[in-house]
């Protein structure tokens, strides 16, 4: 559609301009899905040509690699699941002994583990426990007790009531004389 045809029908400019501003968008559009349709035309011929390509080297290659193949990525596969259940034996293995040595009261229980003879240790899965720990811990605390927690708490030192020291006057007297300090009045606390 031109704008000389539409003058040759005598319309006016405004009529004309709307005219060709809907033929325009009209056109717009088809150039949007010609293109796309282009490149889904192009992706399908590029996929075309790959699978060729495929065909063409499954000709080329025999039965027999194919299932040498297979069974290597067979192993390929049994081995990375063994590999993965190692790792999950092993992570619970770490998580139970050092949950077992935060049981123990180790105060750092890496310092303990690198004491500890990993190889005689073994996890019980039924319950969670470390077999043969314990013996290894007794051994551990009687020559390093300074890598656990006291198992007495610490005492705590509590004032007298009324905000009076807990020591006797007599005591309070000897220390404020041997500081060279003048005795102390009876009702100050001091």
């Amino acid at each position: 559609m031109k704008r000389e045809d539409l003058k040759a029908l005598e319309l006016t400019d405004e009529v004309i301009e709307k005219i060709m501003g809907l033929h325009g968008k009209g056109v717009e559009t088809l150039k949007s899905s010609m293109t796309t349709l282009q490149a889904e035309a192009d992706g399908l011929k590029s996929q075309l040509a790959e699978a060729g390509k495929a065909i063409e080297g499954f000709k080329k290659m025999d039965v027999e690699s194919i299932r040498a193949a297979a069974d290597d990525w067979k192993a390929k596969a049994e081995q990375a699941q063994t590999s993965a259940a190692a790792q999950v034996a092993a992570l619970k293995f770490d998580y139970a002994l050092d949950s077992a040595l935060k049981g123990a009261k180790a105060k750092n229980s890496k310092t303990v583990q690198a004491l500890l003879s990993r190889d005689a240790l073994k996890f019980n899965e039924a319950d969670g426990s470390i077999v043969g720990l314990s013996e290894q811990l007794e051994k551990i605390k009687a020559d390093n007790d300074f890598l656990f927690e006291d198992a007495q708490p610490t005492p705590r030192l509590v004032s007298g009531g009324n905000h009076q020291s807990v020591a006797g006057d007599p005591v309070i007297s000897a220390m404020r004389k041997a500081a060279g300090l003048p005795a102390a009045d009876k009702g100050s606390g001091q």
